[in-house]
């Protein structure tokens, strides 16, 4: 019965989803089995450890082209997967999902927009899809002609390609129009003395590209054309350019003659539009850009159901309205979790937040509609939305976790602020308070400095005291213009990573504001101290300061000593604490408190062999120090 609608599905270049939503676990394992010997050769990923691939390496399989894909979904939806996966089905083949047994918003979001395509079904019973099956031989699908090799559109962006071999070109897509293919066939005709190269998140994202390009191109690992300095200067290619991080980009940019970048705009993480509205934007003050995109797609036909539905869906297309003047009105504030919105509503807050993080992605709006605990604040002006504030509710921590935490021990999904000051500043108080995180924060472009952020700021924080929250927090990756918003908030910084964040290029910080006496005592601390530590790092002279600051500064060396934090997150406390009491017996190490000398240095400078050789020894020296200070005071 599946070949009839197999062979039709072909004929017309069309693909099939099937949804499956069992109401038992019996009946998902059911459909699971029978799913299994019906199809033997199909790729099948799964968020649980067992045969299949693990659903979170689906990046893995991007460069190829399947004719069945099975997505078994046993704990969570992985939406950023089904995004990207969908797009490898060519036209002729299915798409299989089988959902937690649990419903959720989400999750009904898939079934219900299901109802508006003849080919995206949905199934709650084995025996349903039979019947579909049975009751539906004849799909009654308009024949479709397989595009020619290469498209019309693709001899065009080969052409452009060739007349003009020294500019930087962006072609820009939606999955399945071709752009991998194109380029290869262009790179091909490129005469070039040395190898023209390539780049991307995946080796297996390139597959098609080098297929087509043959022995003119290599692929070479971005971060390994970083660190090659002999192979500056080349010509380069980036595919699927909106996976990799915006200062990788930048970089390569720098450093190559890039001659061509692609990326799918819709669908690929969710950030190919990101990528257009940030890169791109930046690109054009570097480099003389040509701008190409690829409309038609050739895996499967321009009438094809699960393309739609999935843009629906998970609203990757959804456009930023136009507030024109839109200021005229009064604004208006509005509290609410996201499955409360109207569809339309729901669309401009991901549209806006989407414009607005390089980073979102469809997995966003599965946690905004599934999880109890992430809230919305929208503003208006009149029926506009111009802003959106994304909040999350954190802690307090389950006291039997507690411990385990602050020891490093365990980490606790979606508990970041009382975590990481739990941990890294060792004060397990945080752990016991209830935290409203601002997770991200955007303006629609035509309205930002006009007091909207601020002014949502301020409604979170009255509204969240009266809600008996502790503190407010946010944490993000440093850049002047956030950092520069924030500094212009009641926030104060708390604490700031010591280690570049892969994705964005920059450290990360926590910033934090008290609501409660004594979350306010706490955090002015903390905050003090993290002021302290940057005047450190900058090569400010510290002063001897109030002796508020000794305990923390105790805890953490505390930290240290019992193994729980490394060297570099406690020698500016240890410094702090060691210039307050002037203690001689430590005068000679005073290069561990020196912030331009590496740990590196350190176990160069005091003979060790390693650095958890170096850590091991200064653990006890902390120890010693901890002693005599107590003896002291």
């Amino acid at each position: 019965m599946l070949e009839q609608w197999l062979t039709q599905l072909k004929a017309a270049r069309q693909r099939a989803v099937f949804i499956f939503s069992a109401a038992t676990a019996d009946e998902r394992a059911h459909i699971h089995a029978r799913l299994q010997a019906l199809l033997s050769d199909a790729l099948w990923l799964a968020d649980a450890a067992g045969q299949y691939a693990r659903v979170h390496r689906y990046r893995d399989y991007l460069g190829l082209t399947q004719q069945h894909v099975v997505m078994d979904f046993q704990q969570l939806i992985h939406a950023d997967a089904l995004a990207a996966l969908a797009g490898t089905v060519e036209g002729g083949g299915c798409l299989w999902l089988i959902l937690p047994v649990h419903s959720s918003p989400f999750q009904q979001r898939l079934c219900r927009y299901a109802q508006s395509y003849p080919l995206v079904c949905c199934f709650s019973h084995w025996r349903e899809l039979i019947a579909k099956l049975e009751t539906t031989p004849e799909l009654h699908l308009p024949g479709a002609n397989s595009p020619g090799f290469p498209s019309a559109e693709q001899q065009q962006l080969i052409k452009k390609l060739q007349e003009a071999p020294k500019q930087t070109h962006v072609i820009v897509a939606d999955r399945g129009r071709g752009k991998s293919t194109a380029l290869g066939l262009a790179a091909r005709t490129l005469s070039s003395a040395a190898p023209l190269l390539v780049t991307a998140p995946q080796p297996a994202a390139v597959t098609t590209l080098l297929q087509h390009a043959g022995a003119s191109v290599q692929f070479r690992a971005w971060d390994k054309l970083l660190h090659d300095t002999k192979s500056y200067g080349q010509r380069l290619i980036i595919d699927e350019a909106a996976a990799l991080p915006l200062h990788i980009l930048k970089q390569l940019i720098e450093h190559y003659e890039v001659w061509a970048i692609a990326t799918t705009v819709d669908g690929y993480e969710g950030c190919g539009k990101g990528f257009v509205l940030r890169f791109v934007a930046w690109l054009q003050h570097h480099a003389d850009v040509r701008m190409h995109r690829l409309v038609t797609p050739l895996r499967w036909s321009p009438a094809d159901n699960c393309e739609p539905w999935l843009h629906e869906v998970l609203l990757l297309a959804a456009p930023v309205s136009e507030s024109g003047n839109a200021r005229n009105e009064v604004l208006t504030l509005r509290q609410c979790h996201a499955s409360e919105l109207t569809e339309e509503h729901l669309r401009q807050t991901m549209a806006l937040l989407l414009e607005a993080h390089y980073q979102s992605s469809p997995n966003d709006l599965r946690l905004l509609l599934d999880d109890s605990r992430q809230r919305l604040l929208l503003s208006f002006y009149g029926t506009t939305l111009v802003g959106v504030c994304w909040l999350a509710a954190e802690g307090p921590l389950p006291v039997e976790l507690q411990a385990a935490v602050v020891e490093g021990r365990r980490r606790v999904k979606g508990e970041l602020l009382p975590q990481a000051l739990g941990f890294y500043r060792q004060q397990p108080q945080c752990l016991n308070w209830r935290w409203l995180r601002v997770v991200r924060i955007a303006v629609a472009a035509d309205q930002r400095r006009h007091g909207i952020a601020t002014a949502m700021l301020g409604h979170i924080a009255d509204t969240a005291r009266n809600q008996g929250f502790d503190a407010l927090g946010t944490s993000f990756g440093i850049s002047a213009e956030v950092l520069r918003f924030w500094q212009h908030t009641n926030f104060r910084e708390l604490r700031r990573g010591l280690k570049k964040n892969p994705a964005s290029g920059s450290v990360s910080a926590i910033w934090g504001y008290g609501l409660t006496p004594r979350a306010q005592h706490q955090l002015q601390q903390l905050g003090e101290l993290q002021t302290l530590e940057l005047a450190w790092q900058q090569g400010a002279t510290i002063d001897p300061v109030a002796p508020d600051l000794f305990a923390i500064c105790q805890a953490i060396i505390k930290g240290f000593v019992r193994g729980f934090l490394p060297l570099s997150n406690v020698r500016f406390a240890w410094y702090l604490l060691w210039l307050q009491q002037r203690n001689p017996v430590f005068d000679y190490r005073q290069s561990v408190f020196d912030p331009t000398v590496s740990i590196a240095a350190l176990s160069q400078a005091y003979a060790k062999a390693s650095r958890a050789e170096l850590e091991q020894w200064l653990r006890g020296e902390a120890s010693n120090f901890l002693t005599q200070t107590a003896s002291r005071c």
